[in-house]
């Protein structure tokens, strides 16, 4: 009789415990880091695919674009003006926003942070480099100042010549068009120096 007892006592206490334990588990800080570091990672290759199908399609109308990838800073401190968006990246409103010159948001550079389009016509007023030459104008100084004053990946599209230039920790460099995906992916993502 008193085996039966500890027996039931002993299945009672694992019964009562398991779904306590699922439950803990379930709401585990470190188990939602995990999950929340693979949906953001998801997130940012959807905003890097769409922002790269945009690039190729701007390009290819002669179109100018400045786009600034922001995750860790607030870059809005650092525009004069700007419209509020709050908008899901895709590429048909990147290239809505920058197709037409009879749209008052295709001057500008456009602001994505957190995975959604913060906001556009953001004009970067308060900051411009002078380590540029002369053939740069005011979009590229403007990029590279933000660059020294953020961790902001900043992409601008020459809209007279169809470069591509990437700036990023204060540095500048003249991408391929074809190696644009793999390099915001690898500092964006992968948060390697390239």
């Amino acid at each position: 009789m008193e085996t039966e007892f500890w027996i039931l006592a002993v299945l009672i206490i694992i019964f009562t415990t398991i779904p306590w334990l699922i439950f803990y588990f379930q709401n585990s800080s470190f188990l939602k880091r995990k999950i929340k570091h693979q949906t953001n990672e998801e997130e940012k290759i959807n905003v890097i695919q769409s922002i790269d199908l945009a690039v190729e399609s701007l390009i290819a109308d002669k179109k100018g674009a400045t786009i600034v990838l922001d995750d860790y800073d607030d870059v809005e401190k650092y525009v004069a003006d700007f419209e509020y968006l709050d908008a899901y990246v895709s590429s048909s409103l990147i290239i809505n926003i920058f197709e037409g010159t009879h749209t008052p948001l295709h001057d500008g550079a456009l602001i994505i942070n957190n995975n959604r389009i913060k906001s556009a016509a953001a004009y970067i007023s308060r900051l411009s480099s002078q380590k540029l030459p002369k053939k740069f104008g005011t979009r590229h100084r403007s990029a590279l100042g933000l660059s020294e004053a953020t961790n902001a990946i900043i992409i601008v599209l020459s809209e007279e010549t169809q470069n591509i230039h990437f700036f990023y920790h204060g540095d500048y460099e003249k991408i391929e068009r074809k190696e644009f995906f793999e390099k915001i992916y690898k500092i964006w993502i992968e948060q390697k120096e390239v």
